[in-house]
């Protein structure tokens, strides 16, 4: 008979022994010839030793996803080979607390821009009872390390595709997908500004705001509701904090 191991991912809410209390995101300026040094500061709040381990991982960024992590697969802005870290097996004692140092030494030929990673934290014991079941509580953390190297420039936007989805007969949904041809990230807001037939505004709408990593691509939702039937005049506002781009859009509520 052939042996299956189930692997079940619990809320880290689950456990609540080991906690980070410094963040999961972390973002450093870098300069020429400039080792970084951060700390990830953990805590065992259990009444039990815990053992974590540490491990370094990719984050892989598909458009309009939040990226998945990956051990084997890289991409052209990967910090992965210049991220070292002290420790990658502790035991934690209950109540311990520890700070857990990494250090990035970006090459100096590498080009300005942003570049990323995660260290990833594990703990938990797996349980494999006497079955032909095997469950595997082990809990993990990501802990994202961005790094921007060199002059901070505003990146360039495009608007790749604009669609809109009919969600009722008076509510729509502005789909905008952008893309960064830029070399750094930026965190992008944006808002759709809606006209009538004598050009007079009468709304703006509020919509998403993510980041969007260079040569990469997002999609923003902007909801339109509770219009009157009848036909409008729109502007896509795209804000990077340091520059703003624009695109025309006509919307028809029936």
């Amino acid at each position: 008979m052939k042996k299956y191991l189930i692997s079940i991912l619990l809320p880290l809410n689950t456990f609540a022994q080991i906690q980070i209390n410094n963040g999961l995101s972390h973002i450093f300026q870098s300069s020429t010839n400039g080792e970084i040094i951060g700390r990830i500061k953990l805590q065992n709040t259990g009444k039990k030793v815990e053992t974590f381990t540490s491990s370094k991982s990719d984050i892989i960024f598909e458009c309009g996803s939040y990226g998945t992590f990956s051990d084997n697969k890289t991409h052209d802005r990967s910090l992965k080979d210049w991220l070292e870290f002290d420790v990658d097996e502790k035991e934690l004692s209950p109540k311990q607390e520890f700070e857990m140092v990494f250090r990035i030494n970006i090459p100096d030929d590498v080009p300005a821009g942003t570049y990323w990673g995660a260290v990833m934290i594990e703990y938990g014991d797996p349980r494999i009872p006497k079955t032909t079941f095997a469950v595997n509580d082990r809990a993990r953390y990501a802990v994202q390390i961005i790094v921007n190297k060199g002059a901070y420039e505003a990146p360039k936007l495009i608007f790749k595709k604009v669609a809109i989805v009919s969600t009722d007969n008076k509510s729509k949904t502005v789909m905008v997908e952008l893309e960064n041809v830029g070399f750094f990230s930026a965190t992008v807001k944006t808002q759709l500004e809606l006209y009538d037939e004598k050009g007079t505004k009468i709304q703006t709408v509020k919509g998403e705001g993510k980041n969007i990593y260079p040569t990469r691509c997002n999609i923003y939702n902007i909801a339109v509701n509770n219009m009157k039937p009848g036909k409008y005049d729109g502007v896509i506002l795209a804000d990077t904090g340091k520059k703003i781009y624009g695109s025309n859009i006509t919307l028809k509520i029936d």
